[in-house]
């Protein structure tokens, strides 16, 4: 198995994240072991460990996640954002809050951003931005 660096790990978990929130959007039962394999093009056992806890506890949370969220969201409701901004919003919250690994604000923000300007449309890295600079508190 080849190491996946951790940057890389937020990605596919981004990209994880989107798919089940996708198969949610249209009542699919959420498939993660074939999901993983799908984006990851490995066995799910052969994973890595913090892509795992990552995913579990995205999902684990999730509504709770949706909710915390949605209170900073102003003329926005959470479920009209982008797929891929909603995994991001979903997948920083979770790197912040959840996670054993405690990830500072700034690089979790920093990820966040970069993964936006990634995948998602041209200005949204600064909304992503805004919002997350607001609801990451202590």
């Amino acid at each position: 198995m080849k190491e996946i660096s951790r940057n890389k790990s937020q990605e596919i978990a981004m990209q994880i994240l989107a798919s089940f929130l996708l198969q949610q959007s249209k009542n699919l039962v959420i498939n993660v072991e074939g999901t993983f394999e799908d984006v990851l093009d490995m066995p799910y056992e052969d994973a890595p460990i913090f892509l795992k806890e990552t995913i579990i506890k995205s999902l684990k949370y999730e509504n709770k996640i949706i909710a915390y969220i949605s209170k900073y969201l102003k003329d926005w409701k959470f479920d009209r954002l982008n797929i891929c901004v909603q995994a991001i919003l979903i997948l920083a919250v979770t790197n912040y809050r959840y996670l054993e690994e405690k990830i500072d604000k700034k690089v979790v923000i920093n990820v966040a951003v970069e993964l936006a300007k990634k995948y998602s449309e041209e200005n949204d890295y600064k909304f992503v931005n805004a919002i997350l600079d607001n609801c990451l508190n202590d």
